[in-house]
């Protein structure tokens, strides 16, 4: 009863599974955040600990996750964000020059006014300004992004130094396996298999090792040890002070990134998952939000950066997630994750990237909803899903939508109010000579004397 497993059309077993699946797909972040959060300075130290870095990432992941499960009844995964991250390391410790400490503060403050603006209602009420079709263009965008990042990890896209991105080697048995995954796992699919995503992985992670064709890493993962750098309880808000203005502009900019990227990226797996209201709200939307600011929270006073809702939830909602108890098996999976970094580590990149691929083909539906005709809407919606995988930024593609939309009614409205006064004044000033035979003209024409 507590998590409405049986209302939402689902069973525990069928909850457990999806929320495996989740945990499968997000793996990487375990080892991938503590590498870009400690990589070396100039001088060769680390700006944060990698064992701080890497056990806050797997408790932040877990307490948010549960955190979201318990109390939003929600399949959602949340963990430290992969942009995020960068902008923490390369930004601003890197560009900005600011300490790890003075960073971890930041994004502290960061999450004291996220939760404010959660606990407020002020995020609901910025969600409801937007019209369905524009959130339905974000579930678009978020899931051709998914298929970007997986045609990347099985090498089908790479970068190009003409065209920035272009096709990759297709000779390379990896890719051809990759390939080979995403068909068999959409053939699952189609049979109504239940654990067709995990099953895919395991797939292409045995017939990768079997082949040896797991991708060697550039840099072994090292044990920093004995590395100085920014741990747990390193906060340092004295920049605040000494720097306000690179202080103030980090914390606005996260609060922005992470306030658009998880409305839209939970409206979109919300409706993925169907659980969207015919209001089009999401219900448990204000505790997801809440659950990114606890992690975003206690993860800056261990050394992480903000917390987020990660789009590798769709993996698992697509595997069948409804509910909280989803959540919550990724969130005990995370716990255990720090023991379990070697395991994760033997998953090579092209085992979840036919899942992402597929999740992103069927987060195409929402398309249908979007009326081309009007390009009121449909100009904002396009900028959505284009700029989000072209940007490799979901935050970027949101906001380009939003923004374009309320810039053009804001225009379309000037230009009518314009258009009445000039009407008005005209009829005023010259009476009916002016605008003589003008639809307006003729429908206002009995309000002459009354505007006169």
């Amino acid at each position: 009863h507590l998590f409405k497993v049986r209302e939402r059309g689902s069973t525990v077993g069928q909850e457990l599974q999806a929320g495996v699946v989740t945990w499968v797909t997000m793996s990487y972040i375990v080892v991938v955040n503590p590498m870009i959060l400690s990589a070396p300075l100039e001088d060769g130290s680390s700006p944060i600990s990698f064992h701080a870095a890497c056990t806050a990432t797997c408790l932040t992941a877990a307490i948010a996750s549960g955190f979201v499960g318990l109390t939003a009844n929600l399949p959602f995964g949340l963990a430290a964000g992969m942009g995020l991250n960068s902008y923490v390391r390369y930004g601003l410790i890197g560009k900005e020059g600011l300490s790890a400490d003075a960073a971890l503060a930041c994004c502290f403050v960061q999450a004291m006014l996220f939760a404010f603006l959660a606990a407020s209602g002020a995020v609901d009420y910025m969600q409801a300004l937007l019209p369905n079709a524009l959130k339905s263009s974000i579930t678009v965008a978020i899931g051709v992004f998914q298929a970007f990042v997986g045609f990347q990890l099985m090498g089908l896209i790479v970068k190009n130094e003409t065209t920035m991105v272009g096709l990759g080697d297709i000779e390379q048995p990896a890719l051809w396996l990759s390939m080979t995954s995403t068909l068999l796992v959409a053939a699952l699919f189609v049979r109504g298999v239940k654990g067709a995503t995990i099953m895919g992985i395991c797939f292409t992670a045995l017939a990768s090792h079997l082949l040896g064709l797991r991708d060697a890493r550039q840099d072994p993962l090292v044990d920093p040890a004995g590395v100085g750098g920014a741990g747990a309880f390193d906060l340092d808000f004295g920049a605040a002070v000494e720097r306000p203005q690179a202080f103030g502009s980090a914390v606005l900019c996260m609060l922005f990134i992470v306030v658009f990227d998880t409305a839209g990226v939970q409206h979109g797996i919300g409706q993925q998952a169907g659980l969207i209201n015919s209001e089009g709200v999401l219900p448990g939307a204000r505790f997801a939000y809440l659950a990114s600011a606890l992690g975003t929270g206690v993860g800056s006073v261990m050394g992480t950066s903000p917390v987020i809702i990660h789009n590798e939830s769709a993996a698992g909602v697509g595997d069948g997630g409804r509910t909280g108890l989803c959540a919550l098996t990724t969130a005990v999976l995370f716990l255990c994750s720090p023991a379990l970094v070697p395991l994760i580590e033997l998953i090579p990149p092209q085992a979840t990237a036919p899942c992402l691929v597929l999740v992103g083909a069927l987060m195409m539906t929402p398309i249908r909803d979007i009326d081309f005709t009007d390009l009121r809407i449909a100009l904002p919606a396009f900028l959505t899903i284009c700029v989000t995988p072209l940007s490799y930024s979901i935050s970027a593609g949101i906001f380009s939508g939003i923004a374009s939309f309320f810039i053009l009614r804001a225009t379309l409205r000037l230009a009518e109010v314009a258009e009445r006064v000039g009407d008005d004044v005209g009829r005023c000033l010259f009476g009916s000579r002016l605008g003589r035979g003008s639809p307006r003209a003729t429908r206002e024409a009995t309000a002459l004397p009354e505007l006169c």
